[in-house]
């Protein structure tokens, strides 16, 4: 089916999570930018960036834009304020709408994102700045920056639902583990089940084979439906602690 008739195909069945305000194809994926009057109770006017239907890319509220909608970016900042409250660098990779980078717009946070249309609308429809973003892939990136030298890297990547599959590989997390910090810490959002999920157990088993400490947070921690699951690695002890928004959860190895 080519972009065109997908398209077509979404905007008849409705599946995308509102009304369609831009779409384009890059060489990527497809991307549609999206609107509707309220998201999860809440009342406003949201804006989504949609790479596939069964997932949202990012989400503001245009009537407040400086705050975080998305739950898992809530979490995501709650844990990064917890363990590593006065980093020095962070590295995103996976722009998104630039909603990390834009709440540490005072901090050095570096993304790497491989579409530039991403980017584009990021800028023209988010109100990105544009800045701190590199165009490319981003465990090529990665590997240009120096040993040690970044306290927090956010893995925040997908391609459609999933995250791109170099992006899981034990050479990609050995990666991860040589430019972290010492008290650094490694955090994937990943999509799926935080009950009998074996993709979920393999990426644990992989991580854990790296990093001595490793924990997974899921908000609905009892639901058997795909949510998203924070995983947070690091070469130090973290201490236990449970999010606002997310509880921890035990992963069967």
């Amino acid at each position: 089916m080519n972009s065109l008739n997908r398209d077509e195909d979404l905007e008849r069945n409705n599946s995308l999570y509102g009304s369609l305000l831009y779409k384009t194809s890059s060489s990527y994926q497809n991307i549609y930018v999206t609107e509707r009057n309220d998201f999860m109770g809440m009342q406003g006017k949201f804006r989504m960036l949609q790479f596939s239907t069964d997932a949202i890319q990012g989400i503001i509220n245009l009537e407040q834009p400086n705050r975080i909608v998305a739950s898992y970016i809530r979490t995501s900042v709650d844990l990064i304020e917890h363990y590593v409250a006065d980093f020095k660098k962070g590295y995103i990779i996976g722009h998104g709408i630039g909603t990390v980078s834009s709440y540490y717009s005072h901090k050095y946070m570096l993304t790497a994102e491989i579409d530039p249309e991403v980017l584009e609308v990021s800028m023209k429809y988010f109100g990105h700045t544009g800045k701190n973003v590199e165009v490319g892939d981003g465990q090529a990136l990665l590997k240009t920056r120096e040993s040690q030298s970044l306290d927090i890297i956010f893995l925040d990547a997908f391609s459609g639902s999933e995250i791109p599959i170099h992006l899981t590989t034990k050479e990609f997390f050995e990666l991860t583990n040589e430019k972290l910090s010492d008290r650094g810490i490694l955090i994937l959002n990943y999509l799926g089940k935080a009950v009998k999920d074996k993709f979920l157990n393999t990426l644990y088993s992989r991580i854990s084979k790296i990093f001595p400490c490793v924990k997974v947070f899921a908000p609905a921690p009892k639901s058997k439906r795909k949510q998203n699951l924070i995983i947070v690695a690091s070469k130090r002890k973290l201490d236990d602690y449970s999010p606002l928004e997310a509880a921890p959860i035990q992963i069967d190895r």
